[in-house]
């Protein structure tokens, strides 16, 4: 799988800046995810509280460095703009090997 159109980071502009505590997050800087990141939010697909929006949610948090309760507080849309960049280098997405 090529990678090559894809930039080296990408940075979102939050609609709506993020306030926690003294902290006021006003963007998203991502970049191609190590394999160590994705191993690890393929862990979010496994158990009881398992879902793709989870693993997704940790894939974002890992590779901005953004806190995950951060992450938890991104509009949607936005979040939707990191998670199709961050699945460019995945393939199109996190999976457990399994198919539906």
């Amino acid at each position: 799988m090529s990678t090559d159109h894809l930039p080296d980071e990408l940075v979102i502009e939050l609609r709506k800046p993020i306030e926690v505590g003294l902290e006021v997050y006003m963007e998203i800087r991502l970049r191609e995810p190590t394999a160590g990141e994705v191993e690890k939010a393929q862990k979010a697909l496994i158990g009881p509280n398992a879902s793709p929006t989870m693993s997704d949610i940790v894939m974002v948090s890992l590779v901005s460095g953004l806190p995950k309760p951060v992450v938890e507080r991104i509009p949607y849309s936005d979040f939707e703009k990191a998670v199709r960049y961050l699945m460019g280098f995945t393939g199109g997405g996190l999976t457990t090997g399994a198919t539906s």
